[in-house]
């Protein structure tokens, strides 16, 4: 990056933060207008669709945005990302169908998946390494603030504008984002030119989409859905293919002895893994809370809150912290109290108090500030300045591939508790229920939504409840393993050492 001044940092940082921010509301801010989507549009079978496919084009493209990143300046790429999110944004608003918004969904998640990524990594460029820490956790708040503030500004616009509008607000502070990193961000003009390893990319993108495909439908229409698992032999056989491609061309894809560094192969294996029991917990308390607890589904949503606060005030302190202990203080402890989070869940039945729920999501929040901060700042320290896309990318897709593996296996194991205990129940009980009571529960095998509940008879719910409450303990406990396996990951393979001495020098 070229010279700049205290005052042209701070204007740019002003903008990546808002570009972080749009785009990691575009999460949640949706999920508050759908009923009201729903009801105009209709199409309520791809009702999912509207948050998968904006998901799987934001985690597949990562990647790709931060090779082109380091092939071509952060700052066209960054832009062009920009424009496609806002673009597809524009067009949400103008959907006449739910198959229009699921499309238009698609193209603004293909824009989100380089707007965070690239947004780190351009902090990364700017900012010294004394600063840069300092910077990233500010950054990583941002996801905090878009949880807490999404629903809300959601709600609130669909009572006094239009659903239309969640999307159309992007428009205006997207354009002013571009505009400001067009005026005020400078990049030197050297670029080192290499030829774009198309084979790879495509390679790339085929095994990822039948991997995510795969995890969105057996979320979607359960494990004995044969194209799911079609869908995932070939993304495993087609990775296996892009592996081999990578290792025989000259400028790969993705530079494969990016993972012989041993601080980004340990920070994004962590990653992995945690990003696989934090969905645990953010998935599924709302439903314990809601189906078990009672609690309306205001509280539900609200148990999240304290998870958003912990990761937002954490991720500041991992930032000073990892500057002055290195980087696996913050990583290995973050993921101590994780794994404390996910079990002290494993403990929780229906006489749990709410205010005990929202304690376990405040440590989560704690654990995940300090690992997820320190994950960013290591792996973008470890690699020189044209390779720092490439880095930010990987350990951001990491965590997310992680997210998305992690809420289709939990969601795997809850649907098969559910089922199997009333199966049991039916099975010991048979001689003594009616038909239709038999009914009635093999209908219940299916109800993981608590506002269902209300439509069985009362003895009935009551029971459904009980094996929800028995399958979220399962689920639970699924991922408190996955936490652990994080923990030990990071135990055995982040390194010891100062930051400084960790990080390449430039």
């Amino acid at each position: 990056m070229a010279e700049m001044n205290r005052r042209q940092r701070q204007i740019i940082t002003g903008a990546l933060m808002a570009a972080m921010f749009i785009a990691a509301v575009e999460v949640t801010i949706v999920n508050a207008a759908m009923p009201t989507v729903v009801g105009t549009l209709g199409g309520i079978s791809l009702y999912s669709w509207v948050f998968s496919a904006y998901m799987l084009a934001n985690t597949l493209t990562v990647p790709i945005y931060g090779k082109l990143a380091d092939l071509y300046g952060r700052k066209g790429v960054f832009v062009t990302a920009v424009l496609l999110f806002i673009g597809g944004s524009a067009l949400c608003g103008f959907s006449q169908s739910m198959e229009q918004l699921v499309f238009f969904r698609a193209i603004q998640g293909i824009g989100a998946g380089g707007v965070q990524p690239i947004a780190l990594t351009i902090v990364g460029d700017i900012y010294p390494f004394e600063v840069r820490a300092k910077i990233q956790g500010w950054f990583s708040s941002m996801w905090g603030l878009a949880a807490i503030v999404g629903p809300l500004i959601g709600g609130w616009t669909v009572d006094h504008f239009s659903w239309r509008w969640i999307f159309w607000f992007n428009l205006p502070l997207g354009l002013l984002i571009i505009l400001t990193i067009l005026l005020f961000l400078r990049e030197s003009g050297h670029r080192v030119e290499k030829k774009i390893d198309y084979t790879g990319a495509v390679l790339f993108i085929l095994s990822v989409l039948g991997v995510l495909s795969f995890t969105q439908l057996i979320g979607n229409q359960g494990a004995d859905y044969p194209l799911a698992w079609v869908l995932l032999v070939g993304g495993v056989t087609t990775l296996a293919v892009f592996f081999r491609w990578e290792r025989r061309v000259d400028d790969p894809f993705l530079p494969l002895n990016l993972f012989r560094n041993r601080v980004i192969a340990s920070s994004n294996s962590t990653a992995f893994l945690t990003g696989m029991g934090m969905f645990g917990a953010i998935s599924f308390v709302p439903l314990f809370v809601q189906g078990v607890l009672g609690k309306s589904p205001t509280l539900a949503g609200l148990a999240i809150t304290p998870q958003v606060l912990g990761w937002s005030t954490s991720s500041v302190i991992a930032g000073r912290w990892l500057l002055h202990q290195g980087y696996r203080p913050p990583i290995v402890t973050g993921a101590v109290l994780v794994a404390l989070s996910a079990a002290s869940f494993t403990l929780m039945d229906a006489s749990t108090p709410y205010l005990l729920v929202m304690a376990g999501m405040l440590v989560l929040g704690l654990g995940l500030g300090l690992s997820m901060t320190a994950f960013i700042v290591a792996v973008q320290n470890a690699v020189q300045g044209p390779e720092r896309g490439t880095a930010t990318s990987s350990q951001m897709f990491s965590r997310s591939m992680g997210g998305a593996f992690g809420v289709t296996l939990l969601g795997t194991v809850m649907s098969f508790q559910l089922k199997t205990r009333i199966n049991t129940y039916i099975t010991e009980h048979r001689g003594e229920l009616s038909e239709e009571t038999i009914r009635q529960l093999e209908k219940a095998q299916g109800v993981t939504n608590p506002e269902s509940f209300s439509a069985l008879p009362s003895g009935i719910a009551r029971l459904a409840e009980q094996f929800l409450s028995q399958a979220l303990h399962t689920t639970f406990i699924t991922a408190t393993l996955f936490s652990i396996a994080a923990l030990a990951v990071a135990l055995l393979l982040v390194p010891k050492g100062s930051a400084q001495s960790l990080s390449v020098k430039e």
